[in-house]
């Protein structure tokens, strides 16, 4: 027993495989695919943070740590839930007056679209005389150097995105508070 838990600690990608990988690979297109056809747009914003989550569980399977993370505490931790404050700060009956061009489009006919905009992609993807290169190697940037740079010669852009988004959050509780005060 003492030497299986070694040789899992010392290799755990042979115990565990491609599923590592090709799990939430699968719940990323399936959650992916259910936000896109559900009409109920909190349901939509929901499954669209699961494909998040399980994007970020990907990249770090594949040994991509600081880019997981980065998925994990950006699209996860900022963009789905402004998603969210933005879908529950419009006024439901803006939502229901709101009239597109597709309204009374199938939903097959845009599942059709996106397939053949797909195939387009693929087709023009696999043809292409790059994709039969070999890739380069990749260059192996641990997280800790990432950090030190962040933190070092690059705080200053980094900062200033913070500012950023603390100003356009302010801005939309004013926006919201004004709303509900009329």
């Amino acid at each position: 027993m003492n030497e299986c838990l070694k040789s899992f600690l010392a290799s755990p990608w042979e115990y565990v495989g491609p599923w590592l990988v090709l799990l939430p690979a699968a719940v990323m297109l399936l959650a992916a695919g259910v936000a896109v056809v559900l009409r109920n747009l909190i349901h939509a914003a929901l499954c669209l943070t699961v494909s998040f989550i399980a994007l970020g569980i990907v990249f770090i399977a594949l040994g991509a740590e600081f880019v997981g993370f980065v998925q994990l505490l950006v699209y996860v931790g900022a963009v789905a839930m402004l998603i969210v404050f933005a879908i529950l700060l419009t006024r439901p009956d803006q939502l229901a007056s709101a009239k597109g061009p597709l309204t009374g489009f199938a939903p097959a006919g845009g599942a059709l679209i996106a397939f053949a905009v797909l195939t387009g992609l693929l087709v023009f993807i696999f043809s292409s005389p790059i994709a039969r290169k070999p890739l380069p190697p990749a260059p192996v940037a641990p997280v800790a150097e990432i950090g030190k740079a962040l933190m070092g010669t690059d705080i200053l852009p980094l900062m200033a995105t913070g500012v950023l988004l603390t100003a356009a959050l302010i801005g939309a509780a004013v926006i919201a508070m004004e709303d509900k005060r009329s």
